[in-house]
This record gives structure tokens, sequence and C-alpha cells, in this order.
């Protein structure tokens, strides 16, 4: 008996739900008696809080609970969620209001009333008096002498300043024929989640606090939460939404509203819900800016002989994310990605009077990306090598020592396969010379790579990467499955039901996500981040499902009167091997083992036995047994107008090595998601700023500009190879960063391809266009 839910395309089990209503996202959690909080902004960049006048606002009809700085605590702390709170790594800078402003839009006040209407009102009336102070929003000017100085703690205002280096620099570049250097720009975008952060957070009177939030990760939020408060996590108490309206990373931080919002609950003594606007949204998080100093010595023949970058990150007014995207930027896209004798890299993330960056889908690889890849088909026009047999001469290969975690290897890599297959499905190899076509619509063609990412955390320092499971089968003949990952959307709770149910021998439709659960009833798990929950958590899930099936099938024994050995399950059916006449339903033997020992039948008492006793449940809680590299490849068509400046990217063919395809449908969506971002990147997305006061100018969706359906390319094509990864789930590994990262460059190199001039900034828009081409 065999059955085969691994590699089909399931219906997801929270559809339904979803475009009924959606009445699982945390957006719609009310509780009685609660109350609405609202957050007052500073105008200002940089400035001293002298004062705070509330005494207006607290008299207002319908305000319960005003805060202000010198109510909060004053116990810095980093945001995020996946180090540990102490984490040396990390930088601890952060408080929950602060009388020192550092950038425009951080909290200075909060008041929580019976409407948001009277929450708003009463922030018109809090008089706060500030002191300007200098400002500096450049951070190769915040590095300079005589800058202002934003933390005490950063000299030069440098939050971290890490190195790598392997052989020796100069000797490689005393080797090269040729040495090119370029300088590479990446803009501030968002994350456009769908559903705003929003949290509501009821603080009980004997000291405990149960919190619904939009968030990634459960247990990152306990954690923060109750060290910022400074109370033991055992009293807080996080519910795990059944979905979240997106994430990309975005929300792999505590933001300012949980701890403002179990502030203001602590004084009323009632819950407080806060919701984000948009524009609150979008000077919240974003994507690092970074600006990328690239050096490169090669042979005649295209091997590298140096590579050195300098990366200069803007972390904004704090740390945060920015003390470890610089460190995935230097190491997952610039010294890892291609072997080389001698390289070197410097980074720096660096304090500015900006927003505060944070997680986004790639986590600092699309911003080296874009630079290294764009220098490497400079490189190969210049010297006039095939880009694509020049990556392949540089790449790692199958079986190679793996270049992040010592004493483990490249078990199952395909890079180079996907390099061939992505190649000759998009005709790469008849694509014309650079700003060949006549006429004013120019097509071009361009590839990129992200040769070498992750399936999860396993490797790098203070960062968590272990997960847990629970499966508990129901009379009927179905299982639950309790987990703590988070699912943003992109169907992780579809994947891990996939897993589960194969690893059951159980139809997919048996198998269900607890619909309530907390970090009391459920293991820990890492966040819903860097690629990791189909390998990490879906390892995990495995594992747990073997227990119960080891279980179920001693039960069944019992009963057949057979060695569970030589029993077997499928599609809810128990047979004995080679006598498939003999069965029992899942559903038969959890009402046996859940019955009472003496049962009475119709000749009267009988006694079970003891040994089938008992309800078949699963727990499995561990770290993963690697972090295997996928491997992806983005080809993409494009058509530039030299007349307007306008590109249109009419066809995509995605490669990626991602083990094995769980659902195929899923994975498509990952890829086709994935592209409508990079191309936004690439193209048009940017966070702007007024220049002098730091303000947001592009708060809404009116003013900030994202791609829509109608300029996505006609065409995207996903090639999924499937290597086998031996230490993964069904042999599967991850999948979805990758997808945004290969965009950017790809569309720059084919952009290049079919003008003929190079454009190194992002995003690389009509005027930038226009303005190569001398026409402005």
């Amino acid at each position: 008996m065999t059955q085969s839910i691994i590699g089909k395309s399931v219906p997801r089990p929270d559809a339904f739900d979803k475009v009924t209503g959606g009445k699982g996202y945390p957006v719609n959690i009310k509780l009685p008696g609660m109350l609405h909080g609202k957050i007052l902004r500073s105008p200002y960049p940089h400035a001293k809080i002298l004062n705070v006048d509330t005494r207006a606002a607290e008299q207002l009809p319908g305000v319960k609970a005003v805060l202000v700085p010198a109510d909060c605590p004053k116990r810095k702390y980093t945001t995020v969620y996946f180090v540990p709170t102490d984490a040396l790594s990390m930088v601890q800078d952060m408080l929950v209001m602060s009388d020192t402003v550092r950038y425009a839009g951080q909290p200075v006040a909060a008041v929580a009333a019976t409407s948001v209407a009277i929450a708003e009102a009463a922030l018109e009336l809090i008089d706060v008096e500030y002191e300007e102070l200098p400002c500096v929003f450049d951070p190769e000017q915040a590095m300079a002498p005589g800058a202002p100085q934003l933390h005490e703690h950063a000299q030069n205002n440098i939050a971290v300043n890490p190195e790598m280096e392997f052989g020796d620099l100069d000797a490689g570049f005393a080797e090269a024929d040729h040495i090119f250097e370029g300088v590479y720009t990446t803009q501030r975008v968002h994350t456009c989640y769908m559903e705003p952060r929003v949290c509501v957070v009821d603080a009980e009177a004997n000291g405990n606090m149960t919190v619904h939030s939009s968030m990634q990760h459960l247990f990152g939020l306990r954690q923060k939460l109750a060290y910022v408060l400074e109370i033991p996590e055992s009293r807080v108490r996080v519910i795990k939404p059944p979905y979240i309206g997106g994430g990309f990373g975005g929300k792999l931080d505590i933001g300012y509203i949980e701890p403002i919002a179990a502030l203001l609950s602590r004084q009323a003594n009632r819950p407080v819900r806060i919701e984000q606007t948009r524009y609150e949204d979008f000077i919240t998080t974003a994507r690092h800016p970074i600006k990328v100093y690239l050096k490169t010595g090669v042979k005649k023949d295209g091997t590298f002989t140096a590579r050195y970058a300098k990366s200069i990150l803007d972390t904004g007014a704090h740390a945060t994310h920015g003390a470890e995207v610089i460190n995935v930027h230097g190491m997952f896209g610039f010294f890892l990605t291609y072997r080389c004798a001698n390289r070197k890299w410097e980074g720096y993330s660096v304090y500015t009077n900006n927003m505060v960056g944070g997680g986004f889908r790639g986590y600092g690889s699309p911003q080296a990306c874009f630079a290294v890849e764009s220098q490497i088909d400079e490189i190969c026009d210049e010297l006039e090598l095939d880009p694509v047999e020049f990556r392949r001469k540089n790449a790692h290969h199958q079986g190679d020592p793996h270049p992040f975690l010592q004493g483990m290897k490249l078990d199952s890599y395909a890079f180079d396969e996907c390099l061939v297959r992505g190649a000759e499905q998009i005709g790469f190899a008849g694509r014309g010379r650079p700003n060949a076509d006549d006429g004013h619509k120019k097509r071009g063609v361009g590839l990129a790579c992200q040769p070498l990412w992750v399936s999860g955390c396993l490797g790098f320092p203070d960062i968590y990467e272990h997960s847990g499971a629970i499966i508990k089968l129901n009379p009927d003949g179905t299982a639950d499955l309790n987990t703590a990952v988070m699912d943003l959307g992109s169907g992780q709770i579809t994947t891990l039901c996939q897993i589960a149910a194969e690893g059951l021998g159980l139809p997919m439709e048996a198998v269900r996500i607890t619909e309530t659960a907390d970090t009391t009833t459920v293991p820990f798990d890492a966040p819903s981040h860097a690629s990791r929950v189909t390998y990490a958590s879906g390892t995990v899930v495995l594992a747990a499902a073997r227990v119960v099936r080891q279980r179920l099938l001693e039960v069944a024994g019992v009963m057949l009167e057979v060695s569970a050995e030589d029993l077997e399950v499928s599609a809810g059916t128990i047979s004995v091997k080679g006598s498939p006449d003999t069965t029992l339903t899942v559903a038969e033997v959890v009402q046996r083992a859940e019955s009472p020992y003496i049962q009475v039948g119709d000749e009267g008492p009988a006694p079970t036995t003891v040994e089938e006793k008992g309800t078949i449940i699963g727990l499995a809680s561990s770290a993963p047994a690697g972090n295997p590299s996928p491997a992806a490849v983005g080809f993409v068509a494009v058509e530039v107008d030299t007349e307007t400046g306008h590109v249109q990217v009419e066809r995509v063919v995605y490669a990626h090595d991602l083990g094995k395809v769980i659902n195929p449908n899923a994975a498509e969506g990952q890829v086709e998601g994935g592209v409508q971002q990079g191309i936004g990147y690439a193209l048009m997305e940017d966070l702007q700023f007024e220049e002098n006061s730091g303000a947001c100018l592009t708060a809404d969706f009116l003013d900030y500009k994202i791609l829509t359906a109608v300029e996505m390319p006609r065409k995207i094509e996903s090639i999924f190879i499937e290597s086998d990864e031996p230490t993964g789930p069904f042999g599967a590994k991850s999948l979805s960063e990758p997808c945004i990262t290969v965009p950017a460059p790809a569309i720059a190199n084919a952009i290049y391809n079919a003008i003929g001039v190079r454009i190194r900034e992002l995003p690389i828009t009509p005027e930038k266009i226009l303005a190569a081409l001398g026409k402005l």
C-alpha cells in the first residue's frame, strides 16, 4: 500500500476561511471592554524632549490611560525575535520611549481611549517641548569626523563593523590580468504586507498578560515583551493566530505597539488594541539601503583571482536588524557565493537619523546580489566571455565542502543544472549584443544568480534554530498537528500538513492544524523566516508523525495479533504486508486505544490489553541535521522604450534547486510573488523622505509605487530541480528567498543588453535610463 501526497498541489486548509472574511487575522481580534491606543510621534528627526504636558489629554472624556517616556521602563533591548535578549552579536540600543528622538516618527507619547476618534483627539491635546539637535541622513557623512553623534557607544556612528578575509588579497590582485571596480547603490523599500501591524494586549490584575499580534514568531514576542517589561516570561501568554496577512520579514521584531499597549493596559486595567495606520507601517520597517564598493580581479579565462567589497548599510536610528543583515549580506551575498582563493569583505552598519531598518525577504542578499551579479556581467561583456560559463567556472559544485558549515558538504547542490536548464529554456545563447535592435524599442536578456543560500539558521551565531511539533490522532481517524509555526500567507501550514499526512499514512484532508494554540501549549519553534519552515520545521513534523505512526502500528498489531513491523498504513487504512485483505482503519485503532480496558459485549464484560491503551500522540523537538544550500538562477527578457525610458519585463525563467517539491502550486506561488517584489525593487519602489525634516513622503500606496497585475510579465516559468536533500523531509530544502534576490540584477543586466548603458543604482527608473542615454 502506498500513497503520495508529496509533490501534489493540494488545496490550502485555510482558503475557505480567508475568502469568507478571514476571521483568523489578528486585525479582527476584539475583546470585551477593549480600549483603542494611539501613538504620538515626533515631527523632528533628532531632538531632546524637554517636557511633555498631558493634562488636557487626560481630562478628555473617554481617555483611560496616557503614557509618556517617564512612565516607561529604561531597560535597553534589541527588538529582533530570533536571537536571545542578551545576544552579544546584537546591539541593545532601543527603549520603549526615550527622552532623545533619533528619527521623525519616533513615539513620544501614547493614549488609550474608548474609541479611535477620542484617542486621536487626545493626541492633539498633548504638548511636547523639544530641543532640536543636528541631523545626519547619509551613512558616509555620519561616519565622517564632526558628524552628530547619535549613540554614545558608537564611535563615528558605526553600530557594527564586521570583516571577513581569506587568502592574500594583494597577491590575488597582482595575479589578475584584469581588475574591475564599481559602486552599486540600493534603496530603502517597504515590505508592503497586506495586514498592518496590530496587537491587542490584556494586562490582568494578577500580573499576567495575554497578547494577540500580527507577527512572525510566537516565542520571540513573548521573550522580548517580558524582557522589556522586566517580568518573567511565564507571565506573558502569546496567542497564535491561524494566519497573518503577510510579513516578508517585516514582522520579525517587537514593535513599539506591543510594549506600549501592554503599559497602557496595565494603567487602564482593560485590554488595549493598537493598529498602525499605513503611514505608521511605512516608517516602522524597510529593507536597508546598502552601498557596495566592489573590486574584482580575474584572469583572461575568467577565473577569479581576488574579490574585495566594502558595504555601507544605513541602519537608521537604531541597530535592530542592521547588526545581522550586514553579516548575511556579506556572507551569502558576497563572500561565500563563488570560489576564490583571495577575498575580503568589510561591512559597516551605520546610525543615521533615518527610520529604522528591519527584516525583509532575502535579508541583505538582494543588495549584494545586485552588485555582484551586475559586475560579473560587466566583466563578461568587457572580456567577451559567456556569462553562463563564467559563473559555472567559478561556482561551487556538488560534493564540495560546505563553504559556511565546517565539516559538512554540499550533498545536494544543482547550481550547474539551474544555469544550464534556465539558459536553454530562455534561449540565452541566441541573445544579441548590447544595443543591437533597431528602432526606439529595444529588447534584451539578462541573468543573475543566488549560488548559495540557506535552509534555516543552523550555524549562525546567536540565532535560534530548533523546532517542535505535537501530533495527536482522534477517534474519527483524523490528526491534529500542533506547532508554533506562523503561516504568513504563503502556505506554511499546507506544506506541514502534507508532510504530516504523508508521514502518518493519512489523507491530506484528515490532518488539520489546531485552531487554538499559544506559548503555553506548543513547543518552541524558531520564526517563519530564513527560508526555514519546509526544511527545519518540516523535519520535526515528520519526526513527530513517525512517532505517532509507530505507536499506531503497535496498537494495530495487538488487535491483529501480528508484529507492528508486518503492518503498513496508507490513506487511513492499515493492512498486513502481503495480505491486503486483512485491514483496520486508523479510526478503528484509535477508538480501541482510547476505549475502556474492560468492555461489555454480548457475552458480558471482557478485558482488552493494557499494551494498547492510551492516546496515540507524538512529540518531536530538535534542531535540523544540517543547513543545505539551495541554488537559484533567474533569466529575464525585457523591452526598453528609449524614448520614454519605460521598461517592461516580458518573460521570466526561474530555475531553482529545492531538493524536492512538496506542493507545486505553492512553490510556483513563491516564485511569482518573489518575481513581483523583485521587479518592483528593480524598477520603481523607493521610500522617499523630505531632505531636511526626514519626514516620509511616500506614506501610502498612492505615493509608493508597487508592481500591479498590469505590469507583471506575461510569462513566468518555474523550473524546479529536485536534487533530493538527504537530511530534508522527503528530500526537500528551501525555496522562498532567492526568488526575490535575483530579479533586480537580472533586469539590470537585461537593460544593459537592450540599450548598451549600465545603471548601477536602484531603482532603475525611466529618468535614470533617459539620463544614461543622454536624453535628460
